[in-house]
């Protein structure tokens, strides 16, 4: 038994001794920081003032959201110091930044090391070996993310956070090693040129640091899933040349969204006694994929539609300072919502992002920040090239990835505008990224995604990668859900006309979603959860319709902050599926009821937990309102309070119940059955039933809160979900407005109720950006009592002078208010007042131009006794 146990203890050793040949730690911790210019960095200037961070640090988190224009771009400087463990003679020392935005300068000691990193998002690595001494070590590292026209992103539809956002690494190694602080920080690649069900062949590519003398080996070591050795092969290695082993395995597990199987392959620098010298591991998953134009997307044979979204590396209050458990519960989320497809947009992120997309099996793309507009000259392409070989070289390993993207929406800032010069160099650009992701990965796709017309794109030039993508928002910013079928199929058309064999990818679609704003009654632009769900439902049925469409990704995943975003959430760009803080918005679920494999039911709008209505009738004790449930079953059945509403069939993964809504709590029950399974969902919803007539005696008045000018219910979520009605003409008996119209926002494109303005003083944007204009009376027939009367307003793009006196019955409480004048454009204003009612005649309040027109935004009333 101790023989036994000697020999389990040795075995532990062996492998603790193999897996610490490398010595990687992250070294996150104890930064000091300080957000400026330093001239003298090093010197003993004790009236600086530097704070205590913790990486991954931006110093952006908080001024992208506030209500001042523009956010901190220029120098942070970051410094700690530390002692560098001694874990061999003659160590080497590396830092590895995951990511730094976007220029980054390294000081050890005070003395620089290398050149400066150009680009805010790839992976990159230094040696500052020279620089260390024993003891105490000062490591220095200036970031600085201001425009430079040198390097992209030169513009674009997200904010460019400063900071060291990702973990820095500091790996050390003994004198011979796999090459750490090459292009990529990446001494491996893995290539499979033949891969069938019955064989594969791998090569393997190991670049080394080694003395000129000395024998030493290259030992590769490939496991299987449960670590079983499957192949292991050892060849020479040769000095200042690169090694090249090659095996083949047969009957292997192939690798595809269904199921995503992964080798490990174990690569090591030993001598001919077997002495370990450096060891890496990469995940390795066999696979064969094909991009037909006609056909669509294979996998392993397979024919496989590609459903997905696009994904940014940001979370609310956090800028794109984000932990590793904040990127993989991200691509949990997906993995739950059912997707096989997953753009990483407009650049590479996180390592753990293709960590958990090789573990799920999602089918990637991976694209550098070449946004918008070319950078300015000859160093800006070449500054662009670095940024493209640096993601391949890096990423090259992930067997998700099956094409490298150049660049994103380039002709936004149009080049025949900018000059013939710019126009040369726009174009050229785009040919020598497209070249330079054939030299350096010859197995996988070239991809390039535009969003201007295909005859644009091809009149230039620039259609010259083997995928091309289009960036299309029909039924958002243009045209109607009806027409989005005929537009794609027409889309389509005419890319494939120019380029019969470039397949075609709707590399994003979708439309906004503010999770406060809900409607029974959903129109384009309105930012409603509802108009959402409707969005995309038209884009599926399509989508999967269309066989000429081989993948689609939804714009967004996430909602993200966007400084320069002027929407019903200031600083917010919520095309997400999710909030910027991750809640699951009701299109969010459609996706799951179409795209999972396993029995699915959702009440889609369970996130909207308070909700009110007027009731059917007079002295009615409920409301009736719609409830949509998802779903891929057959029918589900639907009970409320314990009883049921019977079942009904889904048509495209949905069904719409007539839902009666009692005063106070009320239970929804959701029930269906797929391939012999019972699923189910609930949803608590809190109602308060307006009455039909406000002088009801069996439901009294007691508040009330008014969404003016639009369709839409509004929640306050910072006041404890605070619910605003949407607005109606009055009624006799019930309350509403009289004369005026709803502001709209009228262009070319859109004539959408509402304008997108950033509301000063105020979280509450919606409802100051959706107004009554020329409104001339708001009426509440409520019974005799004392009221709290609140007037909600702001002036809004309006030109000219606007002067109104606002009477509440007949009694002047607001004289000469000009807005504008007095509170300064785009301020939300809120005034309460305190309102006796001695009559029957309720609460009427008279808005009368003085000058210009009058508005109202929104309006409460509430009995105080």
């Amino acid at each position: 038994m101790r023989s036994v146990l000697v020999l389990i203890l040795m075995s532990f050793a062996f492998i603790l001794k193999a897996q610490n040949i490398r010595h990687i730690e992250t070294i996150n911790d104890n930064w000091d920081f300080y957000k400026g210019k330093i001239e003298n960095p090093f010197s003993n200037d004790g009236s600086r003032s530097w704070e205590k961070v913790t990486i991954p640090h931006s110093w952006n988190t908080q001024d992208i959201l506030d209500d001042e224009d523009g956010y901190y771009r220029g120098d942070g400087w970051y410094k700690k110091t530390m002692v560098i463990p001694e874990v061999y003679e003659n160590q080497q020392v590396f830092l590895l930044f995951e990511a730094a935005n976007q220029v980054t300068t390294l000081y050890v000691n005070g003395k620089e090391i290398g050149e400066n990193h150009i680009g805010g998002y790839t992976t990159f690595t230094r040696d500052i070996t020279s620089a260390i001494k024993k003891g105490n070590n000062e490591i220095t590292v200036k970031v600085n993310n201001a425009h430079n026209d040198e390097i992209v992103p030169q513009s674009a539809d997200f904010s460019f956070f400063g900071g060291i956002y990702r973990d820095i690494k500091l790996i050390i190694t003994k004198p011979i090693h796999f090459e750490v602080a090459n292009l990529g920080a990446n001494a491996i690649f893995i290539r499979t040129p033949v891969v069938s069900e019955s064989t594969v062949k791998v090569t393997v590519q190991s670049k080394l640091v080694r003395p000129k003398k000395g024998k030493y080996y290259v030992q590769q070591t490939l496991f299987d899933a449960d670590y079983n050795i499957v192949k292991r092969i050892k060849s020479k290695s040769v000095f200042e040349k690169d090694d090249f082993s090659e095996f083949s395995v047969e009957n292997p597990k192939l690798w595809s969204p269904e199921n995503p199987y992964l080798y490990k392959l174990v690569s090591e620098i030993v001598d001919k006694k077997g002495v370990v010298y450096d060891r890496l591991e990469n995940p390795v998953g066999f696979r064969w994929f094909h991009f037909d134009a006609k056909k669509g997307f294979s996998i392993n044979g397979k024919s496989t539609k590609l459903i997905g979204t696009n994904r940014h590396q940001d979370f609310l209050g956090k800028a794109n300072a984000l932990s590793d458990e904040i990127h993989r519960k991200d691509m949990q989320l997906l993995k739950e919502m059912g997707i096989n497809f997953l753009r990483i947009a407009h650049y590479p992120q996180d390592p753990a992002i293709l960590e958990m997309c090789n573990k799920y099996g999602f089918i990637t793309t991976l694209e550098i920040p070449f946004v918008d507009k070319a950078a300015a000259n000859e160093a800006g392409k070449q500054n662009s090239v670095n940024m493209l070989k640096e993601a391949i070289r890096f990423n090259y390993n992930n067997p998700a990835i099956v094409a490298w993207n150049l660049g994103n929406e380039t002709t936004m800032k149009a080049p025949d505008k900018l000059g013939e010069t710019y126009t040369k160099h726009f174009i050229e650009t785009h040919k020598v990224l497209a070249e330079t992701i054939k030299a350096e990965d010859q197995t996988r796709y070239s991809y390039s995604v535009f969003f201007r017309e295909p005859a644009y794109q091809h009149k230039l030039g620039i259609r010259n990668t083997q995928l091309v993508g289009y960036n299309k928002y029909y039924a958002w910013y243009r045209d109607e859900l009806e027409d989005v079928d005929k537009l794609l199929r027409d889309l389509v058309k005419r890319t494939l006309a120019l380029d019969p064999d470039k397949p075609f990818i709707l590399s994003e679609y979708g439309g906004g979603a503010d999770p406060r704003l809900r409607t029974y009654n959903p129109t384009r632009f309105d930012f409603s959860v509802e108009y959402q769900f409707l969005l995309h439902k038209s884009y599926m049925k399509a989508i999967l319709e269309i066989p000429e469409i081989v993948g689609a990704n939804v714009w967004n995943y996430a909602d993200f902050q966007v400084e320069h975003r002027k929407d019903v959430v200031p600083h917010i760009n919520n095309k997400g599926l999710v909030s910027a803080d991750r809640k699951k918005k009701d299109a969010y679920y459609l996706y799951q009821a179409l795209l999972k494999k396993t029995p699915f039911v959702a009440i889609a709008s369970k996130g909207w937990r308070k909700r009110a209505g007027i009731a059917d009738e007079i002295d009615g004790q409920v409301a009736t309102q719609p409830i949509t449930v998802v779903g891929n079953g057959n029918d589900v059945e639907l009970l409320i309070n314990g009883k049921s509403l019977g079942k009904q069939k889904f048509d495209f993964s949905t069904v719409t119940f007539k839902v009666p809504f009692k005063q106070g709590q009320n239970l929804i029950e959701v029930i269906s059955e797929r391939n012999g399974k019972t699923i189910k969902d609930f949803a608590t919803i809190d109602f308060t039933l307006q009455a039909k007539n406000l002088k009801s005696k069996s439901n009294p008045f007691k508040e009330i809160a008014i969404n003016v000018g639009s369709y839409c219910y509004f929640i306050e979520q910072h006041n404890l979900d605070y619910l605003w009605m949407p607005d109606q003409a009055y009624k006799k008996g019930s309350f509403g407005y009289v004369g005026g119209e709803f502001l709209r926002t009228k262009t070319r494109r859109r004539n959408n109720i509402g304008t997108d303005v950033s509301i000063k003083g105020t979280e509450n944007d919606p409802i100051y950006q959706t107004q009554m204009i020329g409104i001339n009376q708001y009426k509440f027939d409520v019974p005799k009592g004392t009221y709290e009367l609140s007037l909600s307003m702001a002036e809004l793009k309006s030109r000219g002078e606007n002067i109104m006196d606002i009477l509440v019955n007949d009694k002047k409480v607001w004289e000469n208010l000009n807005l504008k004048k007095k509170y300064g454009k785009d301020r939300g204003v809120s005034k309460r007042f305190l309102i006796s009612v001695d009559d029957e005649n309720g609460i009427t309040v008279d808005f009368k131009p003085v000058k210009g027109k009058t508005r109202l935004s929104g309006i409460k009333l509430r009995k105080v006794n």
